[in-house]
């Protein structure tokens, strides 16, 4: 791989008194102060930080998993005894009856309980799997903020830049009119650029509002006024294996782990399905005084349900057909993952590609035309138009390369997520 100064982005010269060795740096230092504050940059590890810690439906789904886990102690619970007051034959000769108290316990067969538990435990990680989907979401949509965000400050700079160079020439090439070693065509000329590059800023400034308004709502803020480390947009020097990042989407996607822990959940639901025809035993306990006799009369009821209207068949059934649903839902899935992993590396390989030949043969032919251009002109042997086309290349070169650099950050913060995908399909990788 080939290393890239993220400086020369901004290289720009637009007028004879500017070199076009001038660089304007996009800032890579982090605070060194700890966290940054209201007067500080903000880093893009601190931005996802705050969208993490801020976000209130990753405290919901935090809490959901807490209730999932309490039901899976509330299902395995067994049935309360019921305890009460018995009497029988009351009046029989003008005696009170028997007179006592009875014990009833359901006693539950076929191992319900534990598998009422397994499913529920499944359903804890479900619970969790969606928390860490929701986890990687939030903090997908706080680096696509922030690298919307550091795009349109380090594009402002840019423009704003060539604006004084152009501002400048607008009045250099007036004085040249006047002293008639210009044409009139050359002032207009200077004057629509000038207006041209003004329209761009002021759509970059909207855009850049626009831009730290969604991130400040990730982040958790009514605003965001303190500028933000642009080093994010840095290339990482990383070559990418198709098959090991596959792999790697293969372990830690939490969207095919919820898929999986549903496979997982519906077998399981089979299983307590098929247990559901075996009878619970009733049992009955009962102990009473008689009152003619003074005997102690016991009774002891026991009973089952017969099986022999409804087996639970249909139930059944449907556990199964779940199962199958769950099994193709989990090969719908892989090939979602697949399809956005091609196509994310295809982006990051497109805009390596792309760099590769900017740094090693257009950057220097788009400086190398600047300079002959601006020595020409200076000599009298070019005229301002050439001047501005040189320029117009060398500026559109600049620009091209920065929005590679954000195609390769999206990328990359993809891969980052688990390939998981923002709120906003705005942001995807373009």
């Amino acid at each position: 791989m080939y290393k890239i100064n993220i400086t020369h982005i901004l290289l720009f010269a637009c007028c004879v008194s500017v070199s076009a060795d001038e660089t304007l740096p996009i800032d890579s230092a982090a605070p060194t102060d700890g966290k940054p504050t209201a007067h500080t940059v903000l880093t893009i590890d601190h931005a996802v930080s705050l969208a993490l810690s801020n976000n209130p439906a990753i405290q919901a789904a935090e809490t959901s998993v807490v209730q999932q886990r309490h039901l899976v102690y509330q299902v395995t619970r067994k049935p309360n005894p019921t305890v009460g007051y018995l009497a029988s034959e009351v009046g029989n000769e003008g005696q009170a009856g028997q007179q006592g108290v009875f014990l009833s316990q359901n006693i539950v067969r076929g191992n319900k309980l534990c598998l009422d538990g397994h499913v529920q435990q499944r359903d804890v990680s479900i619970a969790a799997h969606e928390l860490q989907i929701r986890r990687f979401r939030v903090e997908s949509d706080a680096r696509l903020a922030f690298i919307e965000v550091a795009v349109t400050q380090e594009r402002l700079k840019l423009l704003n830049r060539l604006q004084t160079s152009l501002d400048r020439a607008v009045g250099t090439v007036l004085r040249l009119v006047s002293a008639g070693e210009s044409s009139l065509s050359a002032s207009l000329q200077s004057k629509l650029e000038a207006q041209r590059n003004a329209m761009r800023i002021q759509l970059t400034e909207n855009q850049s509002t626009v831009a730290r308004r969604k991130l400040a709502t990730a982040l958790g803020r009514d605003t965001l006024n303190q500028p933000v480390v642009a080093a994010v947009l840095l290339p990482k020097e990383s070559s990418i294996d198709i098959q090991q990042a596959w792999a790697d989407v293969l372990v830690t996607s939490p969207e095919l782990a919820v898929a999986t822990s549903r496979l997982d959940r519906s077998q399981w639901k089979v299983r307590r399905e098929q247990a559901e025809p075996v009878p619970d035993l009733q049992t009955q306990w009962s102990i009473q005084q008689d009152a003619a006799t003074h005997y102690a009369v016991v009774g002891i009821q026991l009973g089952v349900a017969l099986p022999v209207r409804n087996d639970n068949t249909g139930a059944i059934n449907a556990a199964r057909a779940d199962t199958w649903r769950t099994h193709h839902e989990i090969d719908a899935v892989r090939r979602s993952l697949r399809q956005r992993l091609l196509t994310t590396v295809g982006q990051l390989q497109q805009a390596d590609q792309q760099l590769k030949t900017i740094k090693g043969e257009l950057e220097s032919l788009a400086r190398e035309n600047l300079l002959t251009t601006q020595r020409a002109f200076a000599l009298g042997e070019a005229s301002y138009l050439d001047l501005l086309n040189a320029q117009r290349a060398y500026i559109r070169l600049s620009l091209d390369t920065l929005d590679l650099y954000q195609q390769r950050s999206i990328a990359e913060s993809h891969l980052q997520t688990a390939l998981v995908q923002a709120t906003e399909s705005s942001n995807a990788v373009r």
